[in-house]
């Protein structure tokens, strides 16, 4: 009696296992999937993401920008961490682009290559982003605006190459997944991924379309790319070019010139030669005296020849750094608070 209760424990003991891989199985194959899907998602979001920052240290007053190219390079086989960019095939193409060796994942592979997805892609800068109706800021921003608003976007396509479409099929003809790719033509990965269809079912497309991971940054456009140093007198240089440029857009930049005729011509006709007018200072172009704070330059001034002191100089603050009231802005450096850096940083690499 105990030995037929032994044998019926035994048995029952297989039935259930065999139940529960039905359950089991596919449960640990989705998982599989699933955590490919996840992962493909975030190196998809990482070449977009990840792009459009460099963007904020492009130098736009050089050649077009190569960003999103290399970008591409380095996704080229859809992750930043292993990168072959100057590996170069037989046929002149780069490695981590041509070759499939990369789609070595054991449930899903993912890929650029669809119409319906893409590699890394940059929009030009738009630099109407943040324009107002004022002419002379938009004068001014059309002049000046290098950069602008950025936008950079991603999307990968994924295709199955492990998961069986149904699952008992003698059972159920219900489609759990999309195609097996794995079936026909493996070592074909970039045309299966090419023959991918996008559709909203499990019946109506063949590939998994990864949502299009998006982003936007606007980039200083105004900055100046050279340290400004520049005494009055010097009328040339990034910072006189743009002081220059809304000074003579003032509103009332016209009649003062217009005065400014006036006077000239009655001065020269009874007091002074016209040349005294050449070799004295014009109020229609702007005088601008700027120096930066370095070791060489204990103080932000400058050196100014005095015509009524004998020839001798005077030095000048270019800033406020000395107001006559509290030196607010000498006493933030002498204390140590700000660096030398873009807005006071103290270690550049963090500006």
């Amino acid at each position: 009696m105990n030995r037929r209760l032994h044998v019926r424990s035994r048995g029952a003991a297989s039935v259930e296992m065999a139940l529960s891989m039905i359950v089991l199985i596919p449960i640990f194959l989705y998982a599989l999937f699933l955590d490919d899907l996840l992962r493909y998602s975030l190196d998809a979001q990482e070449g977009a993401l990840s792009t459009v920052w460099d963007f904020t240290v492009q130098d736009y007053t050089k050649a077009p920008t190569q960003v999103e190219r290399f970008a591409r390079l380095t996704f080229c086989d859809h992750e930043s961490g292993i990168d072959r960019t100057n590996a170069i095939g037989g046929d002149g193409s780069y490695l981590d682009c041509s070759d499939t060796d990369h789609h070595k994942s054991l449930v899903a592979h993912v890929c650029w290559m669809n119409d319906n997805a893409k590699q890394v892609t940059c929009t030009e800068g738009d630099k109407n982003a943040g324009s107002s109706i004022d002419p002379t800021h938009r004068g001014f921003q059309g002049e000046f605006t290098t950069g602008g608003l950025v936008r950079c976007s991603a999307r990968a396509v994924v295709e199955n190459y492990m998961l069986p479409e149904q699952f008992l099929p003698q059972f159920s003809k219900e489609k759990l997944v999309k195609k097996n790719w794995g079936k026909d033509n493996v070592g074909a990965v970039h045309e299966n991924s090419q023959a991918g269809v996008e559709g909203t079912g499990r019946t109506d497309g063949n590939a998994y379309f990864l949502k299009e991971q998006k982003m936007a940054i606007l980039t200083d456009t105004w900055a100046l790319t050279q340290e400004a140093d520049t005494e009055p007198g010097d009328k040339s240089g990034e910072i006189y070019d743009r002081v220059n440029f809304t000074y003579r857009r003032a509103p009332r930049y016209g009649i003062m010139a217009g005065d400014y005729a006036t006077f000239s011509q009655k001065i020269t006709q009874d007091l002074l030669s016209p040349l005294a007018l050449a070799m004295g200072d014009s109020p229609l172009t702007p005088n601008v005296g700027i120096k930066p704070h370095t070791g060489s330059t204990p103080t932000p001034s400058i050196e100014i020849s005095q015509e009524g002191r004998g020839g001798s100089s005077a030095r000048y603050f270019t800033t406020e750094w000395r107001d006559w009231d509290s030196n607010k802005s000498m006493g933030i450096y002498q204390s140590g608070d700000r660096g030398d850096w873009y807005m006071g940083c103290k270690d550049a690499e963090k500006c």
